[in-house]
């Protein structure tokens, strides 16, 4: 006995002073191995936590930019408090969890920082968003293993929600709710005219505008449904099914709003729900809604974790080995490595596309056949595009007919300075207001056929047929992801890369077909080619058909 560690003996032998056996007291020193890797795991995750804050900043603030820009957002400044209070509320069974370095992430972090640098070469910043948030649980893997990881599942799943998403779905959801409300309109008997997102009754007239789509409703619905369905249920189907409701719910939940906004104006002759009063109604009417949606939900709860007695608790590993130091250092450098070389390439294509500083000249068409110009348009109309390098409007005549023709060419592009982002628009939305997207296929005189995004607008005073479609290096293509591709490629390729909105519009009394009508006639005979004029004098040419016509 006398060549046995009593530190790291279960259970050893003694005497007392009347040589009885006696049983030594037990010491666990896997409890300090355990705190140790703990601590270890913990540092690491920090230090590598604020590289990746450090090499990446601008996506983390432009994240944080939205959150404070956008009230559809502001929530994601409660995300990472929620998803740490979550964690820390699971800490006893994480306790009794061993962290181990998996080793096998890093190959998930290598391709993760591939479409970071991918989706920064395209300026798609949502991509880049949601891999920057997605670091996390990748460190959190690579770290304290799949495991404990697992433990953390929904924590580091509600992470999501930090990312600024959803802007897609607006004009979908204006649609959505403008044919519920209608048809709930028709079948309470009110009469009502339905043009696109415009509503006519007796007495007034209603528009279902970006802010009735219902996203801040639906993101909000989302979120919360989640993470009640975390708390309240255990089984997957149960949670998955709460968070369906809470998707459909709010959709379903705005069309009953909007058309409950026009039934009390339509019932009191305009006097309520025609201003401020209706947004607060809505505010007050979701609440409601979400109040009702977790009676309901409360209706099929399950015990709670702490009262089921069929919840397994995590096991300890107790293997210890030295080998796991040396992982977490072997995951750390390799981790500290391929963050530096993600931000190190973005810096040399950065610098490959810098700015050359030569100001351009956009030259228009000239006028062919019936149609005169281009001249100086006085028209208030105009695209919204910001961070153009050159931008150039015009108007052209037939006798009556004007075509309005807008140009933004983008020779250098970064954030707040893109061809395709979320805010630019075809329309100043203070002046117009939507009523319906469309695709049209227009032929041209060398017999192709090309396809252009159409927007029908309205303001005051006029009705407007809008086509637009992206040039980028020489080709052609009116859908935005495309587009973004296509830039990307190209930037790649050449480093460089010449890209250019092209609008031409046409207002309609009636039939909008006369507007389509006129513009094909216009393309027909004066045709798109744009000159682009550098500054040494130098020109490139973007035809709205051509050879590498896409």
């Amino acid at each position: 006995m006398s060549g046995t560690n009593p530190l790291t003996q279960e259970a050893t032998e003694n005497t007392d002073d009347k040589g009885v056996l006696t049983e030594a007291p037990v010491i666990d020193t896997n409890i300090h191995h355990k705190d140790d890797r703990w601590r270890n795991a913990l540092i690491s995750f920090g230090l590598l936590l604020s590289v990746a804050l450090i090499l990446y900043w601008e996506t983390a603030a432009s994240i944080v930019a939205i959150w404070i820009r956008s009230e559809t957002y502001a929530h994601g400044f409660l995300i990472l408090p929620i998803s740490l209070y979550l964690v820390w509320q699971r800490r006893k069974q994480l306790r009794q969890m061993v962290p181990a370095p998996n080793l096998m992430a890093l190959p998930v972090l290598a391709v993760s920082l591939l479409l970071w640098l991918a989706a920064w070469v395209a300026e798609v910043q949502l991509v880049q968003q949601l891999v920057f948030v997605g670091f996390i649980p990748i460190l959190v893997v690579l770290l304290f293993g799949a495991a404990v990881a697992k433990a953390m599942m929904f924590p580091l799943g509600y992470l999501i929600f930090a990312v600024p998403f959803g802007e897609f779905l607006v004009a979908p959801l204006q649609d959505q709710t403008a044919w519920f409300a209608v048809k709930a309109l028709m079948l309470s008997g009110v009469p009502v005219y339905w043009e696109g997102l415009y509503l006519t009754i007796p007495g007034g007239n209603f528009v279902v505008a970006e802010g009735c789509s219902g996203i801040r409703y639906l993101i909000a619905s989302i979120a919360l449904s989640s993470i009640y369905a975390y708390i309240t249920y255990r089984s997957y189907w149960r949670r998955a099914g709460f968070i369906l409701l809470g998707v459909i719910v709010p959709i379903v939940a705005n069309g009953i709003r909007a058309y409950g906004i026009v039934v009390i104006a339509y019932l009191s002759d305009m006097r309520i729900a025609t201003g401020v009063d209706h947004i607060l109604y809505g505010w007050v009417f979701f609440g409601i809604v979400m109040l009702l949606l977790f009676w309901f939900g409360s209706l099929w709860r399950e015990p709670s974790v702490a009262d089921s007695s069929a919840l397994k608790q995590p096991q300890a590993d107790n293997a210890i080995t030295s080998s796991n130091g040396r992982q977490m250092i072997v995951a750390s450098v390799f981790a500290v490595v391929f963050f530096a070389s993600g931000a190190y390439a973005s810096s040399l294509l950065s610098d490959s596309s810098a700015v050359t500083g030569q100001a351009v000249r956009l030259a228009l068409p000239e006028s062919s056949g019936a149609w005169t110009g281009p001249v100086a348009s006085n028209d208030t109309w105009q695209p919204r595009y910001t961070g153009a390098d050159s931008t150039i409007y015009r108007q052209y005549q037939n006798q009556t007919k004007t075509v309005y023709f807008y140009v933004a060419y983008y020779g250098n592009q970064d954030n707040g300075k893109e061809l395709v982002g979320s805010l630019n628009r075809v329309y100043d939305q203070e002046q117009w207001r939507r009523v319906q997207d469309n695709t049209v296929t227009v032929t041209m005189p060398s017999g192709k056929n090309v396809s252009v995004a159409e927007t029908d607008i309205r303001s005051a005073e006029k009705r407007r047929i809008v086509w637009h479609w992206y040039n980028i290096n020489g080709s052609v293509t009116a859908n935005r992801v495309t587009a973004k591709m296509l830039e990307a490629w190209e930037r790649l390729r050449n480093h460089k890369v010449d890209a250019m909105l092209v609008v031409v519009a046409r207002d309609y009394i009636i039939d909008p077909q006369e507007a389509r009508n006129d513009l094909k006639d216009f393309l027909e005979n004066v045709g798109a080619d744009i000159a682009v004029v550098n500054h040494n004098g130098g020109v490139a040419s973007a035809k709205i058909a051509g050879p590498d016509q896409l």
